[in-house]
């Protein structure tokens, strides 16, 4: 009997794990569904009204491309509401642009 609450309790534990994890953001994704690629471009797909991503990572460092997520210059609307967990998911994206 203890065995099976045991076992019950482990598999309840790695369903929440699994479902935490499936819930992480991806900067990918994130890309995708705030429609970034209105205004950005990369690999020669994507808009013009804002820089290319190309290579952004190797230009820009994390804490820039944060502030300029965060407190935009020029046209680029404001991401400030997005969750930090997000935040960190696109700075990480972008910041691994080196190419």
């Amino acid at each position: 009997m203890r065995s099976s609450i045991i076992t019950v309790l482990g598999l309840v534990l790695a369903l929440n794990l699994g479902a935490a994890q499936a819930q992480e953001p991806s900067g990918k994704d994130l890309v995708q569904r705030l429609g970034c690629h209105g205004c950005h471009s990369l690999d020669g797909k994507g808009g013009d009204r804002g820089p290319s991503w190309d290579g952004v990572g190797q230009r820009l460092g994390s804490e820039s491309i944060r502030e300029q997520i965060v407190s935009p210059r020029g046209l680029m609307p404001n991401f400030a509401h997005l969750r930090p967990e997000e935040l960190n998911a696109l700075v990480q994206y972008l910041s691994g642009l080196k190419e």
